[in-house]
């Protein structure tokens, strides 16, 4: 199988792409949303509602990793042969997801996926860059846009359906028709081979370096609610400290480093990296946020809280795809998100302040104004890096762009857990408190209440400061 196409320098034109990378993308945004329904009722079946968020953040610690690896093997090994590589690791995922009869068998299961998930994101930005010239960027990811808001769109609705007919399970076992159509569309495309020799020396100090820096951040914020687990939280916030040392160590030595320093000295790219950390963070805590407010305070099941929810994937989609095709149109780029991310926050605090006495025609107005907003930011992230970076570290900067928002959904989705686990009413364990909202008295209710209050607060202050990098960042325009 070849990496070489017949003629390399002709681009491609926007909407040829479709199949080649919406698919891949498809099954890692899909993977997320269809999750997040189902987590209420993966609690009802397996218990321990606490570990709950380490379904989703199992998943994003893996593409944390994943993300940069096959960014680097990618310019390296040929973006094709590493697709198939990333396709075949989430198909063994998703069978272990199937099969798991357990809480911690499921989330290793969700690590495998995330180890394969990882791939697809990064690899196919990366595509897109090698396949599509400058100016039509804007329009590809837009393009790329309108998959992810099917994905988004479709994740939680035919999620909701699938758990409320076939079961929780059905839900990782049918994503493996579509990865092996993946694969089909992948082995019948020609991919361009990079414009010059890449360097194949690997980077194994600094990806261990930065395995250790997730791990040990992760393990410090998911067990510093714990008090009898707080000297495990130290710990593991000292080993992720030595990491990140040991990162920018091994970075500034590397012959072939994972994130190349003169890369992140260019601002555009430091910037943008802060905003998809934030961005990662704000999006991810809040689909977790969001199914658990549902049930716990509204007393909801998956199709109710999945048709709720409509409003705001639906939205997050439409913006990027309008977005992407206004940045071709006008060539600004920072403009649109510097405009609708304060309106984010401000939806997002009303969420905090009413949302659990809202009525539900304007609970979802307020979903679609978070949708409409957040949703602006990506396709002007991807944009930005793919014209910054360099050709030949340009599968790197794609792999860290999936870094900084997968890590970002990591940190996000443990602290705004350790949020409304620790303010949380007494008795968290999932039998007694998914589904009995209505059942519980006042006194709960209320605890429950301000829990998600001050866990909607935080994801608000996540926005703030990716609208704050937005403002700092140099790239207003395209080239």
């Amino acid at each position: 199988m070849s990496d070489a196409a017949p003629n390399p320098t002709a681009p491609a034109q926007p909407l040829m792409l479709l199949p080649l990378i919406g698919v891949p993308v498809f099954l890692a945004i899909a993977n997320q949303t269809m999750v997040s329904v189902a987590l209420p009722d993966i609690g009802a079946d397996l218990g321990q509602l606490r570990r709950l968020p380490w379904l989703v953040m199992g998943y994003m610690i893996a593409l944390t990793v994943a993300g940069p690896l096959y960014g680097l093997l990618g310019d390296m090994m040929g973006r094709k042969r590493m697709m198939m590589a990333a396709l075949t690791v989430y198909i063994a995922g998703a069978l272990l997801c199937t099969v798991a009869g357990n809480i911690s068998v499921l989330a290793a299961g969700r690590l495998v996926q995330g180890l394969g998930g990882g791939g697809l994101m990064a690899l196919s930005q990366a595509l897109i860059a090698d396949l599509v010239a400058p100016r039509n960027r804007g329009r590809a990811q837009g393009n790329l846009a309108a998959i992810v808001m099917l994905a988004s769109t479709l994740g939680p609705f035919i999620g909701g359906i699938l758990v409320a007919t076939l079961g929780w399970r059905s839900l990782f076992l049918g994503t493996v028709p579509l990865a092996l159509l993946a694969m089909v569309l992948l082995a019948r495309q020609p991919i361009p081979s990079a414009s010059e020799p890449p360097d194949r020396a690997f980077d194994l100090r600094g990806f261990l370096a930065l395995l250790t820096l997730v791990l040990g951040v992760t393990a410090a914020i998911e067990l510093i609610g714990d008090a009898h687990l707080r000297w495990v939280a130290l710990l593991g916030a000292l080993i992720g400290a030595a990491g990140l040392a040991g990162l920018v160590i091994s970075e500034k030595r590397a012959r072939n480093p994972l994130f190349p320093p003169a890369l992140f000295r260019v601002p555009a790219i430091n910037r943008a990296s802060v905003m998809v950390f934030c961005h990662g963070a704000a999006m991810v805590s809040l689909i977790t946020t969001i199914p658990l407010f549902h049930a716990i305070l509204r007393g909801d099941g998956a199709v109710a809280t999945a048709s709720a929810m409509l409003a705001l994937t639906v939205s997050l989609g439409a913006a990027g795809f309008v977005t992407g095709n206004l940045i071709t149109l006008t060539g600004r780029t920072l403009l649109f998100p510097s405009l609708t991310l304060p309106l984010c926050a401000g939806a997002i605090l009303i969420l905090a302040m009413q949302g659990a006495t809202m009525g539900r025609p304007a609970l979802m107005g307020t979903y679609l104004a978070v949708g409409l907003t957040l949703g602006t930011v990506m396709s002007v992230m991807n944009t930005v890096v793919q014209n910054t970076a360099p050709d030949r570290t340009r599968g790197r900067a794609a792999g860290a762009m999936t870094f900084f928002r997968s890590s970002g959904a990591v940190v996000g989705t443990a602290l705004t857990s350790l949020v409304l686990f620790v303010l949380a009413p007494g008795g968290t364990e999932a039998g007694a408190v998914l589904g009995r909202a209505s059942a519980a008295d006042a006194a709960q209710l209320a605890g429950w209440q301000s829990a998600f209050a001050a866990t909607f607060a935080t994801i608000a202050g996540f926005i703030v400061l990716e609208w704050v990098m937005g403002l700092m960042n140099p790239a207003r325009r395209l080239d």
